[in-house]
C-alpha cells in the first residue's frame, strides 16, 4: 500500500506548491490507485467496504471543506485516514481501510501469519468515542452487546437489514406492547424513540449528531411529538435550552461592555488622584494661611498687652 504525504496529496488534487501544513487530503483519483493487498484474497469483504462511509472517510464533500478551515487537522486525519503519523504528516492510506481495524498488513500473511480483528467494540473507540461512552452506559453493554452484534464490520450497515427486523430479534414481545404498538401505528420504529438523534452536532465541532447509543428515552425525546399533552415538567430540558441561550445572550452583551467599564474606571481613577493633589495643596495652603493670622494675632496681642502694661 502506497504511502502518501499530506504535501503530496495537497500538490495532487490542487495543483499547488507543498505547504507545510496542506489544507487538502486524498482525491477520487488518489483512492482509486490504492490497491490493498486484502483485496485479492478478501475480493467479498473488498466489495462490501469499497462504497462506504469508512471506505470514502477522506473524500466526503463536508469532511474536506471542515478540514480546509481546521486548526487542528492532525484530530481530524487521525480518523478519516489510515496510519496517519503526527509526527511527519503522513499516512498510509485515504479513507479507512482495512488495516485501520485489522492492524498493518503482516508479510507472511496468511501462511505464516494471522490478522485477528477482536470482536470487541474497543475497536470502534477510538474513532467514536461518544457513541462508545454511551453504548458504555447502556443495558446493552451489561450484557455484552457490542457493536459486532448490531453491525456489520465492512458494509456498517445493520446486521437485519432493518431497524425493526434488528431489535425485534432479541425483543419480540414489545412490538405487542400498547406503547409500542401504538406508536408503531404512527409509523415509528424503536430508533425513534430509542436512538434519537439531537440536532446541533457539526464536523467543526469533531462531533457530528448520530443516534443515541444509550437506548434510553429521555423526556425531551417526547416532547417533539407531545409539546401540547405531555406534563409540564417534561418541557424542562427546552426550557433549560433556553434559559442557557439566554445567560449566553446576556453575557456577550455585558462582555460587550467591559472596554467602556475599564475606561469609566481608568477615569474615575485619574478623577480621585487628581481631587487628592488639590486635597493635598488645600491642607497645605490652609496651615500657611491659618499659621500667619495666628503670628499676626500673636504679635498684636502682644502689642496691645505691651501698652496696657505701660499705662
Amino acid at each position: 500500500m502506497a504511502v502518501v504525504v499530506l504535501a503530496l496529496a495537497f500538490t495532487q488534487s490542487t495543483g499547488a506548491a507543498p505547504a507545510p501544513q496542506p489544507r487538502t487530503v486524498a482525491s477520487a483519483a488518489l483512492v482509486a490507485e490504492q490497491h490493498p493487498p486484502c483485496q485479492s484474497c478478501h475480493p467479498d469483504e473488498y466489495e462490501a467496504w469499497k462504497d462506504t462511509v469508512h471506505a470514502n472517510a477522506s473524500l466526503d464533500p463536508v469532511f474536506q471543506e471542515q478540514l480546509a478551515q481546521s486548526h487542528n487537522q492532525q484530530t481530524c486525519l487521525a480518523c478519516h485516514t489510515t496510519g496517519f503519523d503526527t509526527g511527519s504528516g503522513e499516512f498510509l492510506s485515504a479513507g479507512v481501510t482495512c488495516e485501520a481495524c485489522h492492524g498493518p498488513y503482516k508479510p507472511g500473511h496468511p501462511a505464516a501469519e494471522t490478522m485477528q480483528l477482536p470482536m470487541a467494540s474497543e475497536t470502534c473507540r477510538m474513532c467514536h468515542l461518544s457513541t462508545f461512552e454511551q453504548w458504555e452506559h447502556s443495558q446493552h453493554a451489561d450484557r455484552s452487546i457490542e457493536c459486532f452484534d448490531c453491525h456489520m464490520a465492512h458494509t456498517q450497515g445493520l446486521r437485519t437489514g432493518s431497524e425493526e427486523k434488528l431489535c425485534s430479534a432479541c425483543h419480540p414481545e414489545r412490538q405487542t406492547e400498547f406503547a409500542h404498538a401504538t406508536h408503531g401505528i404512527s409509523g415509528l420504529n424503536c430508533a425513534s424513540c430509542h436512538m434519537f438523534a439531537e440536532a446541533g452536532g457539526t464536523a467543526t465541532s469533531g462531533q457530528a449528531a448520530v443516534a443515541n447509543h444509550n437506548f434510553k428515552v429521555a423526556a425531551d425525546t417526547c416532547a417533539q411529538c407531545h409539546q401540547d399533552t405531555i406534563h409540564v415538567s417534561n418541557k424542562l430540558p427546552q426550557l433549560r435550552e433556553t434559559v442557557a441561550e439566554l445567560d449566553t445572550n446576556q453575557l456577550q452583551e455585558k462582555a460587550a461592555r467591559v472596554p467602556e467599564l475599564e475606561q469609566n474606571v481608568n477615569d474615575l481613577q485619574s478623577r480621585i488622584k487628581s481631587l487628592r493633589d488639590v486635597a493635598v495643596v488645600s491642607m497645605g495652603l490652609a496651615f500657611g494661611v491659618g499659621g500667619f493670622i495666628g503670628l499676626l494675632v500673636g504679635i498684636l496681642g502682644i502689642a496691645l498687652w505691651g501698652k496696657r502694661r505701660s499705662s
